[in-house]
């Protein structure tokens, strides 16, 4: 009997392994929850913070870091988080000095952690509003356990990661905000009327409001309406679906309205600019 080669134990090893049964051991994600949402710094008071709490069963290794990145819409008008690894010097980032405190920690289940920002902006910093994200990722501390008991499987453990991402930001100076709105596109189609709002920020600091679309009727009567938080850093062009089942044909006005009324937010940092709206006529047939 000939004696076997490298190469071919090799390939019964690998006949083997592929036709072993694969049981893949599912790992609940170890979200955390983050307080609050957003965090303003400016030269006066460099230093704020957030809490952590972990409100699983068990312990969650949680880790912080910084990235530059800010709200941009897709040519569908999704709205998307754009993250810029490496941000040139001409971009509005507050990543290189913000810095959290501490970096890395354990949570056990039900515990809170307040984690500290402080900002270190370098000297001669221009006046304006500079951006940074504050990326939380969450895991499960403990390695999944093996299975000891399978025999005729192979059992794989995938430890999930869970992000939570809120936006820090840095002010020095005077700052103003405010938002243009274009003429909004209707597009009508067999289902839907698709209406894209076309939306530029003015002044130096990001405009944080609440864009409203009605659909009204002849008589002014608001048929349908819709509204999304919004965050135009730079430009934006939302998408808003109205669902054509039970409009009546005939004369609509595609109403737009962008209000910087955030009751949500924190009001001691919150910018307020003045209202503007858009009326748009769209015949429906």
């Amino acid at each position: 009997m000939p004696r076997p080669t490298l190469r071919s134990v090799l390939r019964r090893v690998a006949a083997a392994t592929v036709a072993a049964t694969l049981t893949v051991v599912p790992v609940a994600a170890q979200a955390v929850l983050v307080a609050p949402q957003g965090v303003v710094l400016d030269a006066r008071a460099r230093a704020g913070s957030v809490e952590l709490y972990n409100p699983g069963e068990r312990a969650s290794e949680v880790t912080l870091s910084t990235v530059f990145g800010h709200p941009v819409s897709t040519p569908e008008g999704e709205i998307t988080l754009r993250i810029v690894e490496s941000p040139d010097s001409a971009a509005n980032s507050a990543a290189g000095f913000i810095e959290a405190f501490p970096r890395r920690l354990v949570l056990q289940p039900g515990q809170r952690q307040t984690v500290r920002l402080l900002a270190r902006p370098p000297q001669g910093l221009a006046a304006g509003e500079y951006w940074a994200r504050l990326v939380v990722a969450a895991r499960e501390a403990a390695a999944p356990t093996p299975d000891t008991g399978a025999v005729d499987g192979v059992r794989v453990g995938l430890a999930l990661e869970v992000r939570t991402i809120i936006a820090v930001n840095y002010r020095t100076g005077t700052l103003r905000t405010g938002v243009t709105v274009d003429t909004p596109t209707v597009e009508t189609t067999a289902d839907s009327v698709i209406v894209r709002v076309p939306m530029q920020r003015t002044g130096t600091a990001a405009w944080i409001g609440a864009t409203t679309v009605r659909l009204e009727t002849a008589d002014g009567s608001a048929h349908q309406e819709q509204m999304l938080q919004t965050a135009v850093y730079t430009a934006l062009a939302p998408r808003f679906a109205f669902p054509r089942s039970g409009l009546p044909s005939g004369r609509f006005t595609v109403r737009v309205r962008a209000s910087s009324d955030r009751p949500d937010v924190v009001q001691a940092t919150h910018l307020r600019a003045a209202p503007t709206s858009i009326d748009v006529p769209v015949v429906l047939r």
